[in-house]
């Protein structure tokens, strides 16, 4: 009895002794690790890490693994679980800096972050976030980047087709967004700036101020919102981003950074895009036309070798393109006779002339761009002095020093007169600005009671107002609106 006893009392201490020791063994099992992602909202342009991922290294679970990342990122989680990713440890740099850059919302996360893994297996179980920004700002922050892209969906509705989609928010984001001064006309860099906001979409939705980075993102976020594919790509021997989208089954390029003419001409010009960058090939883009773009990589996009829209009628548009009714309207400029006509354009091809021609005094302009050589290159380019603008149910057309208005069956109304050569037409908040060649850094707000006063409609008489919109939204254009501008 006594020698049982002992035997059992050795069991129990044996017994004890292993539960205290399984939980050691544990712990002794999983180690941690620090990592660095490579985020283009950081301004990283080689993002050569991406391969590994998108090529099968991680397991079937990766797209949820990713998603669950990404909602532990927007709710500033200290440590999120990713034992189900079955990831290695010398992948998952890869794996989190896709999750980041393909989620431009996740602009507060910074690149550095720690990680546990287990010993026996090597795959990462859990990765421990570093952040950017405090956790007190990004409420408020995500706040602005939802309500500026929100403003940006609202120019497209579902009568258009992906195509006039991808073109709409293109033009949306050339009109407004300002490239920061840090290069002169040359290219050449000038300048030292603090510019990690700016290289996120947070940055254009916040203040309209970003970096090739920032418009990279921004119409990333923007397209994928559409549920439109579209994807980053980047070369780190040009220091430069831009996209691929996906229309029709077939990718094309899309860089706004060089059709944004703010990066030419130095300060925010509403109104004013070229789209030479629009929807084009891989080879169009090596080319001079395409100002060759080299050494560049993406990682979920395919080639573009379609040239569907490499001569497309947009090439030569340097005005904001509008879709009214499935009609692409747009500034179609003849520089040999210092004209421009404002023409309709269906999706079929055939082109109809709105209205008379306009003045349109021209600009001589030199862009440079270096090949894969490091040549540098003088691409020149002529720009036009007459803007677009649709509001209110018509178009405003600058010709010349003056301000038109013009409906869409061509007649046209003078609203303003001898306000100089205009570089810029656009509006915001709802009011009609522009700026002049001569003095670009200023913008001119349209005073409403001489817009009122300077109507000029077909039948100008005290009962016409049909030049001007329906200020108090009562459904009717009248004598009650121009009292509700008087009064504001």
């Amino acid at each position: 009895m006594k020698k049982s006893k002992k035997i059992f009392s050795l069991l129990c201490a044996a017994v004890a002794v292993l539960m205290m020791c399984v939980p050691f063994a544990s712990m002794a099992a999983v180690r941690t690790g620090e990592g660095e992602a490579t985020l283009l909202q950081e301004g990283e342009y080689d993002i050569a890490t991406g391969e590994s991922v998108h090529l099968g290294a991680v397991s079937s679970t990766a797209d949820t693994v990713s998603e669950n990342v990404h909602q532990g990122l927007l709710a500033y989680s200290s440590r999120i679980d990713v034992s189900t990713l079955s990831c290695p440890v010398e992948d998952f740099d890869a794996f989190y800096s896709n999750v980041i850059n393909d989620n431009p919302d996740l602009f507060f996360v910074s690149s550095s972050y720690r990680y546990y893994y287990s010993e026996r297996t090597g795959n990462v179980t859990a990765v421990v976030p570093q952040y950017a920004m405090p956790q007190s700002e990004v409420e408020s922050a995500l706040e602005v980047f939802y309500a500026g892209a929100d403003k940006a969906l609202a120019e497209v509705n579902d009568s258009m087709s992906d195509l006039q989609k991808a073109l709409v928010i293109h033009d949306y984001i050339c009109s407004y967004a300002v490239y920061p001064q840090i290069y002169d006309a040359n290219g050449n860099y000038v300048a030292s700036l603090d510019l990690d906001i700016y290289h996120s979409a947070y940055g254009f939705f916040k203040d309209n101020t970003a970096v090739c980075a920032g418009y990279t993102l921004t119409y990333s976020y923007l397209m994928h919102r559409l549920g439109i594919d579209c994807e980053y790509v980047s070369s780190g021997d040009m220091e430069h981003s831009w996209n691929k989208v996906k229309i029709d089954g077939e990718w094309y390029n899309v860089d706004i950074t060089y059709d944004n003419a703010d990066y030419v001409e130095g300060d925010n010009t509403y109104g004013l895009g070229y789209h030479s960058c629009f929807m084009k090939s891989d080879s169009y883009f090596q080319s001079e036309s395409g100002l060759y773009h080299y050494n560049y990589a993406d990682y979920d996009a395919g080639t573009a070798d379609s040239t569907a829209y490499d001569d497309s009628f947009w090439n030569d548009v340097n005005s904001r393109i509008y879709i009214l009714n499935g009609d692409f309207y747009y500034l179609d400029p003849d520089y040999s006779n210092q004209s421009v006509l404002l023409k309709k354009h269906t999706l079929s091809g055939s082109e109809t002339v709105i209205g008379s021609s306009f003045r349109a005094p021209t600009l001589s302009i030199t862009r440079f761009a270096n090949d894969s050589s490091g040549t540098q290159h003088q691409i020149p380019h002529t720009d036009i002095l007459v803007r677009l603008l649709y509001l209110d149910g018509r178009f405003y057309v600058t010709d010349y020093q003056n301000l038109y208005s013009v409906y869409t069956s061509g007649a046209k109304f003078t609203i303003a007169s001898g306000i100089g050569y205009t570089i810029s037409l656009g509006s915001v908040d709802g009011s009609i600005v522009y700026q002049t060649y001569n003095d670009m850094s200023t913008v001119v707000k349209l005073d409403k009671n001489e817009y009122f006063k300077n109507r000029l409609a077909a039948e100008a008489d005290d009962s016409d107002y049909n030049n001007y919109p329906d200020v108090n939204s009562d459904g009717f254009i009248n004598g009650r609106d121009l009292a509700y501008i008087i009064n504001s």
